[in-house]
């Protein structure tokens, strides 16, 4: 039988077995497009895909707008579907780093003028932050001459991000002195980011240990990642430390990939995830031959031609933060069924569930929509999922209870001291607090929540 609602979905022909014969297309509307349509395709649309389905009312209204009317949809439980209106810049987010080229955190700082401070978390290379001089760690008190204080932190970065344009008034500290320092302008751009920040090998009692800082499972780079992992064969690696603390997350096939480079006893054939949808998506498993099968961009990739970077560790040490989400969570968990994960920093977000990408498909397109509703629940090999409220670490540690931040991959880095300490057999380790410093603003946080794991075609 045709399903009018699915003639608008991208899968809706892989979706649906139905033969060539039985299908008797409806006619296209015509004349303008109303809210009462828009409304309907998108209740149609997750009636069909949405994970709970089951409380989605009979008929669609016309009293709000799209958006409103999507987000009435949502059930309670539900933090990270997203509807985008393709043809209206200021629906889609905005994002520090990809915009000015900077992460940064405001916490309380009662010396401050204002009695908080911003805290630079990355900087990315050659953006127009890093020409200027800004690095991590790097403290500022006012953004365009307004201080910071713990309760305009959030409005102030907004404004920035919509205007396009920031004055961030530096400052240095000490002792508890918070000194002015001088006013950095900022313009933003487009910014591209190479997501392998750092890659290093040491050698710890003995021991070879790799360090790779991942902050986003971006495909165009899977080539940059399986060079890292030969560099790290090469060099006779034993120890793997895996620094994903503001990794928001990205492909499934990324995911794959690096899981397939660090766990031992896997061949193409091994699962690497499992998922579940409503009655309409049912069950899946998915093996590590079909998730590198699908990248979002770049060529495919077969699991045999990873075998010149293939650590196959006994156990990996993984930072983590509260921006850790979606496809590095996924990464994180798989692993578990295959390896010990020891888990260092804080918890992570909290995204276990996978969507869907739904849009209008038909010539010409009548409902100007990208829909990205949460369709599976996601699962590691063992059926181990279920971590809606972030994966907790094994030590809880949080970076910026230790200042000035470290650079990147910085031995006296906390996290990284404390995955060293371990893998040298403990000894005098230097003790952290385990105090988790309040945030009144984090820029990774706006990527984190709307970074949605988004599940292949070919995978459903």
């Amino acid at each position: 039988m045709y399903r009018k609602p699915l003639t608008a979905l991208t899968l809706s022909l892989l979706l649906i077995a139905c033969k060539k014969d039985d299908v008797v297309k409806p006619a296209v509307p015509t004349g303008p497009v109303t809210r009462q349509e828009i409304n309907t395709w998108i209740l149609d649309s997750m009636r069909y895909f949405y994970l709970w389905n089951n409380g989605l009312p009979a008929l669609a209204d016309s009293q709000h707008a799209a958006t409103a009317f999507f987000a009435g949809l949502k059930d309670k439980a539900d933090r990270f579907s997203v509807i985008y209106q393709q043809d209206d810049p200021s629906s889609f987010p905005k994002y520090m780093l990809y915009a000015f080229g900077i992460t940064f955190n405001v916490i309380s700082y009662p010396a401050a003028p204002g009695g908080a401070i911003g805290v630079t978390g990355l900087v990315v290379p050659g953006s127009g932050a890093a020409i200027l001089g800004i690095k991590r760690g790097d403290y500022f008190t006012a953004i365009n001459g307004t201080t910071l204080t713990t309760t305009n932190a959030a409005s102030l970065s907004q404004e920035i991000l919509n205007s396009g344009n920031a004055v961030l008034n530096m400052a240095t500290i000490n002792g508890n002195t918070v000194q002015k320092g001088e006013d950095i302008p900022l313009t933003a751009r487009t910014i591209r980011e190479q997501p392998i920040y750092k890659q290093s090998i040491q050698h710890v009692n003995g021991k070879t240990v790799a360090y790779l800082f991942y902050n986003a499972f971006d495909d165009y780079y899977n080539l940059n990642v399986l060079n890292a992992f030969k560099q790290f064969k090469d060099a006779g690696a034993t120890e793997l430390i895996l620094d994903l603390r503001y990794n928001a997350g990205g492909s499934v096939t990324g995911a794959a990939l690096l899981n397939a480079l660090i766990a031992p006893g896997i061949n193409e054939n091994s699962v690497f995830a499992k998922y579940g949808g409503n009655d309409n998506m049912g069950q899946r498993t998915v093996s590590y031959k079909s998730a590198l099968s699908v990248p979002e961009s770049g060529s495919p990739i077969t699991f045999s031609g990873l075998t010149a970077g293939r650590l196959a560790l006994q156990r990996v040490f993984i930072l983590t933060g509260p921006q850790t989400a979606s496809a590095a969570e996924l990464t994180i968990n798989t692993l578990k069924s295959y390896m010990q994960v020891v888990q260092i920093g804080l918890g992570t977000l909290g995204k276990d569930k996978a969507a869907v990408i739904i849009t209008d498909m038909r010539s010409p397109q009548r409902i100007p929509y990208t829909m990205l509703p949460l369709t599976y629940n996601l699962a590691n090999a063992k059926g181990e999922g279920g971590y809606v409220n972030g994966i907790t670490p094994d030590y809880r540690i949080d970076e910026l209870s230790v200042l000035p931040l470290s650079p990147v991959g910085d031995a006296e880095d906390p996290l990284i001291a404390k995955a060293v300490s371990i893998i040298s057999g403990g000894g005098r380790e230097r003790a952290y607090p385990e105090t988790v410093v309040q945030r009144y603003f984090d820029a990774q946080a706006t990527i984190a929540d709307r970074n949605v794991l988004k599940i292949p075609t070919a995978l459903r």
